[in-house]
């Protein structure tokens, strides 16, 4: 039972590491001459193109919409930002999302990734694995007390 629950446990923190995925559909960016960029995606088995899906450039400060479009069979080619954006592309109810490309001069207003988040939820993750060992250890215990009268 204890480690049905250790396994869930896994599965589910693992799951969480594929937020932002599609499985079976990739996305690339290419960054062409004169600051633009071009957004592409594919299934991941066949190479086939995915076209008619939406594609938004979003604002990494104030999750303002940049830019957008939809795809084609050749990729849809966008001008890139002056700030820091993530490039979206909506397949079905789910959304793909990566770090757009930084323009020829760089980006004016960029955005600092701190890794302070993955550090307090890895230690917040490590504390409640702790506890739930520690109360598993004290209820196998008590059953074994209350086996042996």
């Amino acid at each position: 039972m204890f480690l049905n629950r250790v396994f869930i446990l896994i599965i589910f923190c693992t799951s969480l590491s594929f937020a932002h995925r599609v499985a079976g559909v990739e996305m690339s960016l290419e960054k062409l001459e004169g600051d633009k960029i071009l957004v592409k995606a594919f299934y991941s088995k066949s190479k086939r193109a995915l076209s008619g899906n939406e594609v938004r450039l979003i604002s990494m400060f104030d999750n303002r919409v940049l830019n957008k479009g939809k795809l084609t069979l050749d990729g849809l080619v966008l001008d890139i930002p002056l700030e820091s954006y993530w490039v979206y592309v909506l397949v079905r109810d789910n959304d793909i999302v990566k770090d757009g490309i930084a323009p020829s001069s760089g980006f004016k207003k960029t955005v600092e990734l701190k890794k302070v988040a993955f550090l307090y939820t890895s230690l917040a993750t490590c504390l409640f694995l702790v506890i739930s060992l520690f109360i598993a250890y004290k209820k196998s215990k008590k059953i074994q007390k209350i086996q042996k009268n």
